[in-house]
């Protein structure tokens, strides 16, 4: 799988770089979301792609940033920390440190501003993140872990949510922490499984929280457009770009995210854009409103950041205008016309044929009384 993803991630430079040598040296290896009790913390790639990765213009950044960057809105990460000092993030306790990196790219992925020498900045550049660990130093989550971090976050006002770590019980305490962050208005954005890997021992899931009622379930889809993972999203779970995308990782250096955790971060920011556009909405509101704007194609319904930040309301006030996907109507198959036509003029020649033959072997006939010529 490693090798799978530098070789795309090298095919995506090539499309947006315009030639192999613009791809040389910038195969980028992928972040991982554990690490081995004892194993060395993840070290920096060392390595940044100058172009913006397809995540950006796949989503629209050029047009939302002209209406919002989430100025003014604070998105809580629950993962491995941040390392905050390569991003500018607040963190709580030692989520400040990121041994891991995970955490650091997804908060990378929503709100790192843009840096020079390289295209890739957060979808919010203009949000601030909020790191609240939710696992151990190495990784490893359990429903308690998410549900304090669920509670902390909470706790210090904060009312978006991205929950990138996940587990397969469906822990009565992780329950609770989530009704009680839903009622406090809170959106609760859920990685919806776990990263790509090469694993065999991986759980085919569901996952928590994404699968309790209330939550914001989130899948990753690809540069192609669509979805891959190790597990069936919940029913009405949201899709976005998670797979192959392009992030800020460990000492800065760029690294691939594949997963739903990462299009989890995507989701989380487009909420923070539509926050800090509109002003203050309930988390139930965003959650409406970013589905009922989303597009369904090849199998999901995928994020429309733009519909969903500029869509108008419903008279009721019950959720944001549907926005059709265009559709393009097919010409339509001329070949049974054409067909029909060859076949009409071809019966319209015979028949002037016909009757030009008539025409002159009927009087020849009649002046020979139908006698055989010599």
């Amino acid at each position: 799988m490693r090798r799978q993803l530098t070789v795309a991630c090298a095919t995506l430079a090539l499309l947006a770089n315009g030639g192999p040598a613009a791809a040389q040296d910038r195969e980028l290896p992928q972040i991982p979301q554990t690490l081995r009790a004892g194993q060395p913390c993840t070290a920096s790639s060392g390595k940044k792609i100058p172009s913006a990765p397809w995540q950006l213009p796949y989503l629209g950044a050029e047009r939302l940033w002209s209406l919002s960057t989430g100025t003014g809105v604070t998105v809580a990460v629950v993962d491995t920390g941040v390392d905050t000092s390569i991003l500018p993030a607040d963190a709580i306790g030692e989520a400040g440190t990121d041994c891991v990196g995970h955490g650091t790219v997804v908060a990378s992925l929503i709100a790192a501003p843009p840096s020079s020498g390289a295209g890739f900045s957060g979808l919010a550049p203009g949000a601030r993140v909020l790191a609240v660990r939710g696992t151990d130093k190495f990784g490893a989550a359990t429903a308690s872990d998410i549900a304090g971090a669920l509670d902390t976050a909470v706790g210090a006002g904060v009312r978006i949510i991205c929950v990138a770590a996940a587990v397969t019980e469906a822990d009565p305490v992780l329950r609770q922490a989530v009704d009680r962050a839903i009622a406090a208005g809170a959106l609760i954005v859920a990685a919806a499984g776990r990263d790509l890997t090469t694993a065999r021992d991986v759980p085919p899931g569901p996952y928590y929280p994404a699968a309790f009622p209330g939550v914001l379930a989130v899948t990753a889809i690809g540069p192609d457009g669509k979805p891959g993972g190790n597990t069936a999203p919940p029913e009405g779970a949201l899709a976005a770009p998670g797979n192959l995308v392009v992030g800020k990782g460990p000492g800065g250096g760029q690294v691939v995210g594949a997963g739903p955790a990462f299009a989890a971060a995507h989701v989380a920011a487009a909420a923070a854009l539509i926050r800090s556009y509109r002003g203050e909405v309930t988390g139930a509101d965003l959650a409406r409103r970013l589905r009922d704007t989303a597009s369904p194609q090849a199998g999901v319904t995928v994020l429309d950041p733009l519909a969903a930040l500029t869509s108008i309301a419903t008279a009721d006030g019950g959720g944001a205008v549907r926005r059709e996907p265009v559709t393009l109507v097919p010409p339509p198959d001329v070949a049974p016309v054409r067909q029909s036509a060859f076949a009409v003029v071809a019966g319209v020649l015979v028949a002037v044929c016909l009757l030009g033959a008539a025409a002159v072997v009927v009087p020849r006939g009649r002046r020979r009384g139908w006698r055989a010529g010599r």
